[in-house]
C-alpha cells in the first residue's frame, strides 16, 4: 500500500510541475533539483489508472447517474436536484478533470514507454487514453484529440476540436496500436515492476483483452450508422476481448485507507450519515426497482435475485422501493404520493455491491462484452448465438455479485418460461432483454447513457417505467413532449471562456437537445 501511495505522490508532483502557471506564461515551468521532472513509465502507470477512475470516470458518472435514473435525492429543490431534472450548465467538471489530471498521465506513459523501449507501457497508455477519449466524446460530441498534448511540448490551451467521427476513428487507431504493442515481446520492464499495475498486476494478456473489449464497445456504438456498423468486426473484437470471469477492467478500492481510497459512491457526492435526506443520492429510483422486479417484454412479475445484492429494502416493511426521478419524498414511491417518510426507503449509500467503501468501479466488464456480442449477433440475424451470449452475460454478472447457482438457475428458468427464446427472434424484443440487462450489469457506469440514447429512451426497450423526470427543466425541455430527452452535456466553463470559437453554441438549449453524431441515423 505504501508503494501505491508513493507512486501517486510522484504523479501529483509531476502534475503540479506540468500545470503550474504564472501571469506571464500559462505553463512556464522552472526546474527544481529537489523535485523530479520526469519519472519512469513503471511509476506512471498507477497514476494513469487512478486518475482514469477517480478524476475521469467518477466525474463522468456522478451526474449521469441521475440522468440514467439509477439514483435519486429526497429533495425537490436545490443543487442536489439539478442533474436529476436536467438542469446542467457550463460548470460541469468532467472535461477539466480529464484534460488536466488524467490524459496527460496517459500521454506521458505512452511517450516514456516509447523512449524506454517498453511497448507494454505504450499499450497501457493508449488503452487508457482511448477509454478517456471515449467517455469524453460520448458526453460532449466534438472534443480535442490531435491538437492537445504530445508529451514533449506544452499543452495547447486553445486547441482545434476534432469531430466525433474523427474521435471514433482515433479511438480505434489507438486501440489497434495498443494491441500491437502488447504483442511485442521486446519489452524491457514488466508492467508491474514497481507495483503500479494495480488493475492487472502485470498480466499483459488481460491488458490486451481490455483493449479488444473497448474496441467492441466503440464499434457497437455505431448501430445507427449503416455504412460503418459491422457486426462481424464487433463479434471478432468480443471474441478477442474478455472471455471469462475475473478479467474485468476495474478499480479496486482499499479498505481501511483514507477517504480518497474509498469508492466515491460511498464516501462522496453529498453523502452524510447524519442527514440522509440532503444526500446527493438518497435512494435508488423506482425505475431501477421496477426493472429488477419485472421480466422484459411481458413485464411479468419476477424478483431478480440481484436486487438484494444491489440495494437494501425499506427497514419499515422490508419492501424494495425507490423514488420517481424529480419528485423526491414529496411524491412518494413512483409518484403515487405514498411512503413519504425517509424511513420507508432503503438508502443508497452502503446499500450493496456497488456502493460500499470497497466496491470496485468497473471501466468495462466481461458481462458487458458478452451483451455487446449478443446485440451484434442479434443484428446479424443470429438469434441462437445472440441468446447464448446473452445468457452468459447475465449469468456472469450474477456470479460477480455473489448470486448462488440455484438462484441463477431459477432466474434463467423463469426467463425461458417467459419466452426469451421466442423474443430473440424479434429485434426489438431481443434488444429489450439485452439493454435491460446492460442497465443492470453496468450499474452507475456512464456507458449506460450511451445505450439509452442509442435506444431513443424507448419504453419498448426499457418498459413503461421509463419516463422523464418530474419537475423537468422547462427552460430547455418541452413539458408537454414526452419524447424529448436529454442528448449531451454542456462544455465546461474554462473551455468556453478560453476557446469559445471552437465550441460554438454552448447554450443549454442547444447542447442538451442536440444528438451526438453516432445517434443520428444514416
Amino acid at each position: 500500500m505504501k508503494r501505491r501511495f508513493l507512486n501517486i505522490k510522484l504523479l501529483l508532483v509531476a502534475t503540479t510541475l506540468l500545470f503550474n502557471t504564472s501571469c506571464e506564461s500559462y505553463l512556464d515551468i522552472n526546474d527544481d533539483p529537489n523535485l523530479p521532472t520526469s519519472v519512469p513509465a513503471h511509476s506512471r502507470l498507477v497514476g494513469a489508472i487512478t486518475t482514469s477512475n477517480g478524476s475521469s470516470m467518477w466525474r463522468a458518472s456522478r451526474e449521469v447517474a441521475a440522468v440514467t435514473q439509477y439514483a435519486s435525492t429526497a429533495l425537490t429543490t436545490g443543487s442536489n436536484r439539478n442533474a436529476e431534472t436536467w438542469r446542467f450548465t457550463a460548470s460541469y467538471f468532467f472535461w477539466q478533470n480529464a484534460y488536466v489530471f488524467t490524459m496527460p498521465n496517459c500521454v506521458d506513459l505512452i511517450v516514456l514507454g516509447e523512449k524506454e523501449g517498453n511497448p507494454h507501457f505504450v499499450g497501457a497508455g493508449k488503452t487508457l487514453l482511448a477509454l478517456n477519449l471515449g467517455m469524453l466524446t460520448d458526453q460532449y460530441g466534438a472534443i480535442v484529440v490531435d491538437d492537445y498534448y504530445d508529451g514533449n511540448s506544452q499543452i495547447n490551451l486553445t486547441p482545434t476540436f476534432n469531430s466525433q467521427e474523427e474521435v471514433y476513428q482515433r479511438i480505434q487507431q489507438l486501440l489497434d496500436e495498443a494491441i500491437v504493442a502488447f504483442d511485442n515481446p521486446n519489452n524491457k520492464t514488466p508492467l508491474n515492476f514497481s507495483g503500479g499495475d494495480i488493475m492487472y498486476q502485470g498480466d499483459v494478456d488481460k491488458w490486451r483483452r481490455f483493449a479488444w473489449s473497448l474496441k467492441a464497445r466503440y464499434l457497437n456504438h455505431l448501430s445507427k450508422k449503416s455504412s460503418l456498423y459491422d457486426a462481424q468486426k464487433i463479434i471478432e473484437a468480443t471474441q478477442n476481448g474478455f472471455n471469462a470471469d475475473g478479467m474485468d477492467a476495474e478499480f479496486a478500492y482499499l479498505e481501511g485507507g483514507q477517504q480518497t481510497d474509498e469508492n466515491p459512491w460511498y464516501s462522496w457526492g453529498g453523502f452524510t450519515a447524519a442527514d440522509p435526506v440532503n444526500n446527493r443520492y438518497f435512494t435508488w429510483t423506482q425505475f431501477f426497482v421496477d426493472l429488477l422486479q419485472n421480466l422484459p417484454v411481458t413485464e411479468t412479475d419476477y424478483q431478480d435475485p440481484r436486487i438484494s445484492r444491489i440495494m437494501e429494502p425499506a427497514p419499515s416493511d422490508g419492501q424494495y422501493r425507490g423514488l420517481k426521478s424529480g419528485l423526491g419524498l414529496a411524491g412518494g414511491q413512483g409518484g403515487t404520493g405514498q411512503f413519504t417518510d425517509v424511513d420507508d426507503y432503503g438508502q443508497f449509500k452502503n446499500s450493496g455491491f456497488y456502493t460500499r467503501a470497497t466496491s470496485p468501479f468497473p471501466f468495462i466488464t466481461y458481462s458487458e462484452v458478452k451483451l455487446i456480442e449478443a446485440e451484434a449477433r442479434l443484428r446479424s440475424n443470429d438469434a441462437s448465438g445472440a441468446l447464448a451470449a446473452y445468457e452468459e452475460g447475465v449469468k456472469a454478472n450474477m456470479r460477480k455479485l455473489g448470486v448462488s447457482a440455484d438462484e441463477i438457475n431459477a432466474y434463467w428458468s423463469a426467463q425461458l418460461a417467459n419466452g426469451v427464446e421466442q423474443h430473440f427472434n424479434n429485434l426489438t424484443q431481443g434488444l429489450s432483454h439485452i439493454m435491460r440487462q446492460k442497465y443492470i450489469t453496468q450499474c452507475l457506469n456512464p456507458e449506460t447513457w450511451v445505450d439509452m440514447r442509442r435506444m431513443d429512451y424507448s419504453q419498448e426497450i426499457y418498459g413503461p417505467y421509463l419516463q422523464r423526470p418530474a419537475n423537468i427543466n422547462t427552460v430547455v425541455f418541452n413539458a408537454n413532449d414526452p419524447n424529448q430527452w436529454i442528448q449531451a452535456m454542456v462544455y465546461e466553463t474554462n473551455e468556453q471562456n478560453r476557446n469559445g470559437a471552437q465550441i460554438g453554441d454552448n447554450s443549454e438549449q442547444y447542447r442538451l437537445l442536440t444528438p451526438l453524431w453516432w445517434n443520428i441515423p444514416e
